[in-house]
């Protein structure tokens, strides 16, 4: 028994003749015989009453229609879901993200791509550059949101850049430098810094060191935070100051003000997914292809 004699079994059993069968089946008659032949015989059951004039089904055929259909549909949809995996039209996607950089974009950006892609599920984690770094090698994620990730990693991780951050000053609105329109970096080397953990996010902690060494200006870093919301509880209930992206606007902000610099100074903000990346990760990337990412 297998599933060809099964799909003969099934047109028979709708034609109500062998002949008509063959015809929409493209074989030849004495193939059905065979095939139906070799279900009786598996069976060990008559499955069609027949005559020169008619062709009726037995009751245990009648019984045996009902599974063959069941199993017959069965079988389709599982061929139709196994392609849809191998060609990245169904399965998992993980995706991690920086919230202060991508939340208030990331659920519009996503609703999209269901409406496209329905049958992906999606999941998403937030994490820090570093967390993602860890997240690809261990397999966890097939895309991430993140700073740039450190040289290393050239050949294993793809990157595209999305935007450039602004970096701001953030202080508490009591800070005396609060009424400023802008500030240079020289104006804050009497006061402590609080800067994001460079084990979370190198590239951000490394650009602004570099900014301060450019100007000839050695900072007091005194808190390293690993995470944008604690380091915002931090500055409006301090007089230090700290330097972030300005996209942490769209954290909780409340006590803080935030002040452009004098000089232009950004941090990228890039999407990594894994040379070797699953089909479904192709399916994301191939629909990023033809959005307007907005960050």
């Amino acid at each position: 028994m297998n599933l060809k004699h099964m799909h003969t079994f099934v047109e028979v059993a709708q034609c109500k003749s062998f002949s008509l069968a063959a015809t929409r089946l493209h074989t030849v008659q004495s193939a059905v015989s065979r095939h139906i032949n070799a279900l009786e015989t598996s069976l060990n059951v008559k499955l069609f009453e027949r005559t020169t004039r008619y062709v009726e089904l037995t009751a245990p055929g009648k019984v045996f229609l009902r599974h063959a259909e069941d199993i017959l549909t069965h079988f389709q949809q599982a061929q139709y879901e196994t392609q849809s995996v191998a060609n990245g039209k169904q399965g998992l996607l993980r995706i991690g993200y920086l919230s202060s950089a991508c939340a208030h974009v990331m659920p519009k950006l996503l609703s999209r791509f269901s409406l496209i892609e329905p049958l992906i599920d999606v999941q998403i984690f937030e994490m820090t550059a570093a967390q993602q770094l860890e997240a690809f090698s261990e397999g966890r994620i097939e895309i991430g949101f993140s700073r740039p990730i450190d040289g290393g990693y050239s050949g294993l991780i793809n990157q595209q850049h999305l935007t450039d951050d602004p970096i701001v000053l953030v202080i508490s609105e009591s800070h005396p430098l609060s009424k400023n329109s802008s500030v240079d970096l020289v104006d804050l080397a009497r006061y402590s810094l609080t800067l994001f953990a460079r084990d979370q996010a190198s590239s951000l902690f490394d650009t602004i060191i570099s900014a301060f060494h450019r100007v000839k200006v050695q900072p007091k870093v005194t808190n390293e935070p690993s995470s944008m919301q604690a380091l915002l509880t931090h500055i409006a209930s301090t007089r230090n100051v700290a330097l972030v992206p300005s996209c942490i606007k769209n954290l909780q902000t409340e006590g803080c003000v935030f002040i452009p610099l004098n000089i232009p100074l950004s941090v990228p903000l890039e999407m990594h997914w894994q040379t070797n990346g699953v089909t479904v990760t192709e399916t994301w990337l191939r629909w990023c292809a033809n959005q307007a990412l907005a960050f």
